[in-house]
């Protein structure tokens, strides 16, 4: 899934490569993972561009994509988060 990435002074454009989402089963006791659920999510920044103050866009190219993603990881995961679960709610 491909989305766009609304982020400070960046526009990203950002390819989930692996979500997955474990409700909770409360029977069982194997381990708490189990128990209470989990989801996780592997995602790759695919291209990108920053704007300066004057609104002028640069790309960042892959090592600025690359740097991006590490810099701001979990707000970037949290923002996937939030759009999967409205087009979960849409359909």
């Amino acid at each position: 899934m491909k989305f766009e990435i609304d982020l400070d002074e960046y526009l990203l454009s950002v390819e989930v490569t692996h979500c997955e989402v474990v409700e909770p089963d409360y029977r069982c006791r194997d381990s708490d993972w189990d128990y209470y659920g989990y989801r996780e999510m592997e995602f790759e920044v695919i291209s990108g561009s920053v704007f300066d103050e004057d609104g002028n866009e640069t790309e960042l190219g892959r090592n600025g994509c690359a740097g991006v993603a590490e810099q701001y990881a979990e707000d970037i995961e949290d923002r996937l988060w939030t759009l999967i679960e409205k087009k979960r709610e849409a359909a």
